[in-house]
């Protein structure tokens, strides 16, 4: 599966969303918008690039699902943890390395 080819219906199916509601699907499709965003800008691939790359879907359904899940959650904004899975993946197509 490409990256553009995910929306918010399959994000709820991963969520394992048996009936999402619209409010649920609208945030699966702005946190969905927002996980694309932080790939491409993590990695210095344009959108387009990011369908090149299989496992990249995968980190995409990560970020929406730990942004889903924590979405009520305080963040501590001097931590800079992510998720070991998506940084691996990440890295590997990263063009912006300095």
């Amino acid at each position: 599966m490409k990256v553009s080819e995910v929306d918010e219906t399959i994000l709820a199916e991963y969520a394992r969303l048996d009936d999402p509601s619209d409010i649920e699907l609208n945030e699966l499709k702005r946190m969905r918008e927002s996980a694309v965003a932080m790939i491409a800008a993590y990695t210095g691939l344009k959108e387009e690039e990011l369908d090149e790359h299989a496992d990249i879907t995968q980190a995409l359904f990560v970020l929406v699902m730990d942004m889903f899940d924590n979405r009520n959650l305080m963040i501590d904004y001097k931590s800079t943890n992510m998720n070991p899975a998506v940084k691996t993946i990440l890295n590997l197509h990263s063009v912006n390395l300095l």
